[in-house]
């Protein structure tokens, strides 16, 4: 795959492998912290997370990337991708807060347009806060634009209601989509 630009000097980002699994939960535990609690409650942070065999299932599909950290080869980041309506979408992002605010959001991100772009995909996509800087205006700035709601597919519109039925409030909730031809 052709390398993005962007990732930080220190840091390497590659596809996931086996024996990095089980770390990866508690990267997305640390990173979920960051985010308010009036947006994921304690309770919904205890029972949220993505299990094991998520994880497992789209580094099988080499759909699963790490960000490898300076201090050794461990991982500090992941990006998720699933298929959506037929389209790449943008599962999860998550980055250990120790390692926050240095790109590796903004190269992870890259890393999988990028990997979208070579697959043949027209447009990544992605649910998120619409409110929070690091959420919503982030992904806006990265070329991001909000689907409005006769545009979103059935799996997007499935998506989006697991969400609010998990506890997430729906009217802080977004999809948006990246139309990678635009890039």
């Amino acid at each position: 795959m052709e390398e993005p630009q962007g990732i930080p000097r220190e840091y390497s980002i590659d596809l996931a492998r086996a024996d990095e699994v089980a770390c990866l939960p508690g990267i997305e535990d640390a990173s979920a912290d960051l985010f308010p609690l009036e947006d994921i409650p304690l309770e919904l942070r205890e029972k949220a997370g993505l299990p094991l065999s998520f994880f497992e299932e789209v580094r099988l599909a080499d759909r699963l990337w790490v960000a490898r950290g300076p201090e050794s080869a461990a991982p500090v980041g992941f990006a998720a991708a699933i298929l959506i309506d037929g389209g790449a979408h943008l599962h999860q992002l998550s980055v250990l807060p120790a390692h926050g605010r240095r790109g590796l959001g903004r190269a992870l991100v890259l890393h999988v347009a990028s990997w979208a772009r070579q697959e043949g995909f027209a447009a990544l996509t992605l649910t998120t806060f619409r409110h929070l800087p690091f959420n919503g205006p982030f992904y806006e700035g990265l070329g991001f634009e909000p689907i409005p709601v006769a545009r979103q597919g059935p799996e997007m519109k499935t998506a989006l209601a697991r969400e609010a039925e998990s506890g997430l409030d729906p009217e802080k909730r977004i999809a948006m989509r990246w139309d990678l031809g635009k890039a």
